[in-house]
């Protein structure tokens, strides 16, 4: 039987996992009230009808797992445990989470430290970090993925290799796309989209609520677009010639 053949299958087998693992985290957020329904406002002072707090996950050891799981998962399955010189966890919510999966794993950990400490050895990334190593960033959700740059951009300055990031969902508000235009590929569980329409179709969203936030969500797809499309437009335009 051909190779490609079983390659074929074992990423079905992932796709599919992936949506069994994002039920089960999904579920663990409605029990820990990490994924709330009202009117709220996020760091980056956009208004949202909902708020993913994962923080709430790390007094749940079961949530906990599940989460941890799910992301060195995903480190095996899209980006291999041999390509991977050390974690960092993004900070704060990323912290926890890069913790775990670097016991899981058995792969060593840094963290971000936004606050460069004014003393000692000054550094921003904290832990035993070598030249020309290949770093895993890991954070909890991407929304403008701003965050996950800045501790990136942070580890490149000491010398650190940074081309990949495994997050737990990602709020389709373009920060994915932001976080490619920095040589960063994102590896996401699972959209927010997805979980809604899951959590939506077991009847632990009611019709309405289900509705209005698939609105904004479809919204902030469409307004993350234009924004890309100007981006591109602006850096493409011609010098003007005296």
């Amino acid at each position: 039987m051909a190779p490609d053949l079983f390659e074929q299958i074992e990423r079905q087998i992932w796709r599919e996992e992936k949506k069994y693992l994002m039920k089960h985290v999904s579920l663990s957020l409605i029990r820990n009230d990490a994924l709330k329904i009202g009117d709220y406002i996020l760091h980056s002072g956009k208004k949202s009808p909902y708020y993913v707090d994962l923080r709430q996950s790390i007094s749940d050891h079961i949530a906990m797992d599940w989460i941890g799981n799910s992301l060195a998962r995903i480190v095996i399955n899209e980006i291999g445990r041999a390509k991977v010189d050390k974690v960092m966890g993004v900070p704060t919510a990323g912290v926890p989470f890069a913790t775990i999966v670097s016991q899981k794993l058995a792969i060593p950990m840094l963290y971000y430290r936004k606050e460069r400490k004014e003393h000692g050895v000054r550094k921003k990334v904290e832990g035993n970090m070598e030249r020309n190593d290949r770093i895993l960033m890991i954070d909890d959700l991407i929304t403008t993925g701003q965050s996950v740059i800045d501790a990136a951009e942070a580890a490149r300055e000491q010398g650190g290799i940074v081309t990949e990031l495994v997050v737990l969902l990602d709020r389709e508000q373009g920060g994915s796309e932001y976080i490619r235009s920095h040589n960063i590929e994102p590896h996401v569980l699972f959209n927010i989209s997805e979980a809604f329409e899951w959590l939506n179709e077991v009847k632990l969203l009611d019709k309405e609520k289900y509705r209005m936030i698939m609105d904004y969500i479809e919204s902030e797809k469409k307004s993350a677009a234009v924004s890309e499309d100007k981006e591109k437009g602006t850096n493409n335009k011609p010098e003007e010639k005296n």
